[in-house]
């Protein structure tokens, strides 16, 4: 299931005017079976399955696929920078690293509208401990960079439109990401992480547990 609204409701749903011309490359799809003759340790096989994934992400975009629709390494872009943080609650006089920030291209939108595209493509990376980003094999086209930063609330969207043509190196130097604020936090419960890391899970009713979950360790 390539598109899906089940979890977002109708704002996942693609939507097109009448004659809109749309085309966009699904795969290739690559599943992975493995298997053990002597019926040893089951983790072995989810460790040799994570080692088929870096293998395969070494690999892509693959080279194989005949489809013009499909670009090849050459003929994609890269693009670069390094993100920071500007907070004057947190440090007054300097820019912080944005450390871990998710950082990607997807079609031109207000900030945080990558959350509900899903018509386009959208290419993405983790930053390093310096906000350093790196993106490659991008298709070519038009794309706005969006960011979001673990620690930080708030969505950063630089303000303008990157054409990336076939083999573009584009390098954007350092962004700023200003984070909203109306004052300093009097008090916050978890952490902005998009995750839910922080909160307590309670034990559920017997009567509609997953039972794939009882006396799962991380609560």
């Amino acid at each position: 299931m390539f598109l899906s609204a089940h979890y977002a409701g109708d704002d996942l749903s693609p939507k097109f005017t009448n004659g809109e011309y749309w085309k966009k490359v699904h795969g290739p799809v690559f599943m992975y079976l493995n298997s053990s003759q002597d019926g040893s340790d089951p983790s072995l096989l989810w460790e040799d399955a994570k080692v088929q994934v870096m293998m395969e992400k070494q690999s892509w975009p693959y080279d194989f696929a005949l489809s013009e629709d499909f670009q090849k390494t050459e003929q994609r872009g890269r693009i670069s920078g390094r993100l920071l943080v500007r907070d004057r609650y947190i440090i007054e006089d300097e820019d912080l690293y944005a450390a871990s920030a998710y950082v990607g291209l997807a079609l031109p939108g207000e900030a945080g509208s990558w959350q509900r595209e899903c018509k386009g493509y959208q290419f993405w990376c983790q930053a390093d401990a310096d906000g350093s980003f790196y993106i490659k094999n991008i298709v070519t086209g038009n794309y706005n960079l969006y960011a979001w930063v673990p620690g930080f609330i708030g969505d950063y969207r630089f303000d303008a439109t990157l054409t990336i043509s076939s083999g573009d190196d584009i390098y954007l130097g350092d962004l700023v990401f200003e984070p909203p604020r109306d004052g300093p936090t009097m008090w916050e419960i978890g952490i902005p992480d998009r995750s839910a890391a922080e909160f307590y899970v309670p034990d559920p009713n017997p009567n509609y547990v997953n039972r794939l979950f009882i006396n799962h360790p991380d609560r």
